[in-house]
């Protein structure tokens, strides 16, 4: 049932979760910007998303490294070893394609 918050709107949600959410939300976004105001502009950095992925490859790639050497697979891993080809990825079946698929 749509329940009818007090700016008018509808909503799946009732207005009183809502509203929780969002102040749960402005008091994140108070103390963030209270972090930030004491550690002053340049001592913040906002990581891209190449950044991160970088990150958590560098991250992948040493733990795989840990876990072939503590196996006895060393020599199956390291930056000297070509990487690993990647398998095709399947086609969808008919009748199963996302809303995204049509191109748009």
């Amino acid at each position: 049932m749509n329940d009818v918050d007090d700016d008018g709107s509808t909503g799946s949600v009732g207005g009183g979760e809502g509203r929780r959410v969002a102040g749960l939300v402005g008091e994140l976004l108070g103390v963030l910007a209270e972090k930030v105001r004491s550690a002053g502009p340049d001592a913040v950095r906002v990581l891209t998303e190449e950044e991160l992925q970088r990150h958590q490859l560098s991250w992948f790639r040493a733990g795989w490294e840990e876990h072939a050497r503590a196996s006895g697979q060393e020599d199956l891993v390291g930056p000297d070893r070509p990487p690993a080809r990647l398998l095709p990825f399947p086609e969808r079946p008919r009748g199963h394609e996302h809303p995204s698929d049509d191109g748009g």
